[in-house]
C-alpha cells in the first residue's frame, strides 16, 4: 500500500486520536471496489474491537461479491461535521481506515462480535440481547476489517471568511 500523505497536514490527527474517534462513532461507508471496476460505497453500522473494525450485513450480495473478488477496502467515519454557513466553511472530523475484509466464521468470535454490536447500537436488557442474537444470529453476515492503515483529520477551528479572502 502506498502511504500517500494528507494534503492538509495542518488538519491531520495523531494515530491515537484516530482510534479515539472510531471508538465514538457508530456509522460509516465502506467502500469497495465493485462490478467491471466500479466504486461501490455502502452505509453501514460498525463496532471498532480490539483493533478490527466489525460490520453487520446479509450474508450475500454485491458487497460481498466484491469483498470476494478484492478484499481491499477503505471504510470512512465522519462522527462530526457541521456547516457554518455565514463564513463558507465546515467544521468536521473523519477517520478513513484502509484495509482487508473478510467474513467472520468462527462461531465464538461470531457470538462475541454481534454481543459488541447490539451493546454498541442498542438498549436493551440481556434478556432481549440474547433473544435477538439467538433469533438473527444465524442469519447475519459479519466482515472484518484489519486496517492496513488508518489516518484521520479535523477542521475544528476557523478564521471568518473576510479574513480568507
Amino acid at each position: 500500500m502506498i502511504d500517500r500523505p494528507i494534503r492538509r497536514k495542518d488538519r491531520q490527527l495523531p494515530q491515537e486520536e484516530a482510534l479515539d474517534l472510531l471508538n465514538q462513532g457508530v456509522y460509516g461507508v465502506l467502500s469497495v471496489t465493485g462490478d467491471e471496476g466500479w466504486p461501490y460505497g455502502v452505509p453501514m453500522h460498525y463496532v471498532f474491537l480490539e483493533g478490527n473494525l466489525y460490520l453487520h450485513c446479509a450474508k450475500e450480495g454485491h458487497m460481498l461479491e466484491s469483498i470476494a473478488r478484492d478484499d481491499r477496502v477503505c471504510f470512512t467515519v465522519v462522527p462530526r461535521h457541521e456547516l457554518v454557513p455565514d463564513h463558507i466553511t465546515a467544521l468536521y472530523e473523519s477517520v478513513m481506515v484502509f484495509g482487508t475484509a473478510a467474513l467472520v466464521e468462527e462461531a465464538d468470535e461470531r457470538q462475541k462480535i454481534l454481543e459488541a454490536l447490539v451493546d454498541r447500537l442498542a438498549q436493551v436488557s440481556p434478556e432481549i440481547k440474547e433473544q435477538y442474537i439467538r433469533s438473527k444470529g444465524a442469519r447475519t453476515g459479519l466482515v472484518r476489517i484489519r486496517p492496513a492503515r488508518i489516518t484521520a483529520k479535523a477542521s475544528r477551528a476557523f478564521l471568518p471568511v473576510t479574513k480568507r479572502m
